[in-house]
């Protein structure tokens, strides 16, 4: 091992180092001779490595036998002498120390759930502008010139800030208070969908520049890593990232939403669980596009109902409203502004949280998803819940809540049947913890409502659905709302998505008359 320590550190190179080894037994209770009785035969007829040494230390009079059993007495005594500190273990004094001094427990009350993450226009101005910001002589692809010219535009009007707008200003404001950045996954740098392009070819010479770094001059720096299809190794290398640094926002962005099945290893053992197991925090960010948008069903779902499943958010409100100290936060924003602010969120807080974020492919370039930089300036911060901004809640008669995308195309939808006054669309946009204090406070606005529906896009085994059912009659009987949750979407379903073109627009336009039955 000692020379393929030092090949490695002298050639920078890999070393793999073949070695054959055997066990006696798996575990005190396992009997490996039941299978395989003679190769056990042969290992049981063996010295342990322990007592080998002590032959060898005896045989060349290093030690006497009352030595030997010296040493063994002492060592047990040492095992059980640290085995007894356990009990006495204190996490403050031993985990938040380094580059970790200043950081709290979430757990603690001087956890900070909600800071400010609001940013000074000028900022975001002079961000935006220097996120697009090209050099003389440097020739970017013709088609990217449309890209920087609308960026500048809605920087300039101070609307129509689109996804990775939002996102460039979320990275760029964060360097300019000294945090880094680092994002890695397929194509990063481009952007899956061709919508990020934080990084610039030129096309002549194959230069690279990421303008963030080059123009904005930030303490903080913004690292692209293009890494392979192997995402078990790059979510576990991007989460020990999240171990070492606090000051660095890691975010591993999966091509598609299910390309995280491949890492799902990473994600039960470590994401879900250190905190518990090992008192280790992360602020690991996995980006995972979601949406059934016609595509098959490899290319759909980022499995929403999986990541909550796995989330141990409370099924009723705690005391007080106190904030619910979960393992991850999930959530599907539905505009530019709350991406903006989840993502400062995770390094303004004086914690470190895993953020699970199911990205909307289909409304990376809506317009009517579009934000404005006054939703992203000093005082303005992210919302569990967003009400309806056109529904009249005096009048409406039904409530439906949704989670993600398809809210654009219901609204789109009662524009068309002119049913404004009759049903008002909710959006849960996180979704553990669940948002019950927020979700209440919206329901109490619509005293007529007798009808509460949850409608979503995925199979009804599928998506947030039974995760908001189990935890939606608190916030009934809080506004005193004695009806039922209703359902209303695809039935259950093996598949996320049929794959079928017709198939699926003949589904989606089920799902959406849904909404205004009866009406």
């Amino acid at each position: 091992m000692d020379i393929a320590f030092r090949y490695r550190k002298y050639f920078r190179k890999d070393i793999i180092v073949d070695l054959l080894v055997y066990r006696r037994c798996h575990n005190e209770l396992d009997l490996p001779s039941i299978t395989s009785p003679l190769m056990y035969e042969k290992i049981s007829a063996r010295r342990s490595v322990p007592q080998l040494y002590e032959q060898k230390l005896r045989a060349e009079s290093v030690l006497q036998e009352e030595d030997i059993t010296s040493v063994r007495t002492s060592y047990k005594a040492h095992l059980e002498t640290e085995l007894a500190k356990v009990s006495s273990f204190i996490p403050e004094a031993s985990m938040l120390q380094g580059q970790w001094k200043g950081m709290v427990w979430p757990a603690s009350k001087e956890a900070d759930f909600d800071p400010a993450t609001g940013v000074d226009q000028a900022n975001l101005e002079k961000v935006g502008n220097s996120s697009v910001a090209v050099p003389e002589g440097f020739e970017v692809h013709s088609k990217l010139l449309r890209h920087i010219k609308n960026r500048l535009k809605s920087i300039e009007t101070g609307t129509g800030i689109d996804w990775a707008s939002a996102e460039a200003l979320a990275f760029g404001s964060l360097m300019l208070e000294g945090y880094d950045v680092r994002i890695s996954g397929q194509d990063v740098g481009r952007g899956t969908f061709s919508q990020r392009h934080a990084m610039l070819v030129n096309q002549k010479t194959e230069g690279v520049i990421v303008p963030l770094n080059d123009d904005l001059q930030a303490p903080g720096k913004l690292e692209l890593a293009n890494s392979s299809l192997s995402e078990m190794a790059v979510l576990g290398f991007e989460y020990g990232t999240s171990w070492e640094r606090p000051s660095i926002l890691p975010i591993w962005e999966a091509q598609f939403g299910d390309f995280f099945n491949g890492a799902q290893i990473i994600i039960d053992t470590y994401i879900v669980s250190s905190e518990t197991k090992w008192l280790k925090q992360s602020g690991i960010v996995m980006l995972l596009p979601h949406g059934l948008d016609g595509a098959g069903p490899e290319h759909s779902s980022s499995r929403v109902e999986r990541m909550l499943q796995l989330s141990d958010a409370p099924f009723v409100p705690n005391p007080n409203n106190e904030p619910a100290n979960v393992n991850i936060h999930v959530v599907f924003p539905t505009t530019p502004a709350q991406y903006f602010h989840l993502l400062r969120r995770q390094m303004k807080r004086n914690f470190r949280k895993p953020l699970i974020v199911a990205g909307p492919k289909g409304l990376l370039r809506l317009s009517a998803a579009s934000s404005s930089i006054a939703e992203m300036a000093e005082g303005t911060r992210f919302q569990p819940v967003l009400d309806d901004p056109l529904a009249n809640a005096s009048q409406v008669k039904r409530v439906v809540l949704v989670s993600g995308k398809i809210y654009y195309d219901l609204v789109k939808e009662r524009e068309t049947r002119g049913l404004t006054d009759s049903v008002a669309f909710v959006r849960l946009e996180e979704l553990s913890p669940f948002p019950f204090q927020e979700l209440t406070e919206t329901l109490e606005r619509y005293t007529r409502a007798d009808e509460i529906f949850y409608l979503q896009e995925e199979p009804k085994n599928q998506g947030s659905y039974t995760h908001v059912a189990a935890r939606i009659q608190p916030v009934f009987e809080a506004i005193g709302f004695d009806g039922q949750l209703e359902y209303r979407g695809r039935k259950e379903s093996a598949l996320p998505a049929p794959g079928i073109g017709k198939l699926y627009a003949a589904q989606q336009k089920a799902v959406l008359a849904a909404a205004f039955e009866s009406l």
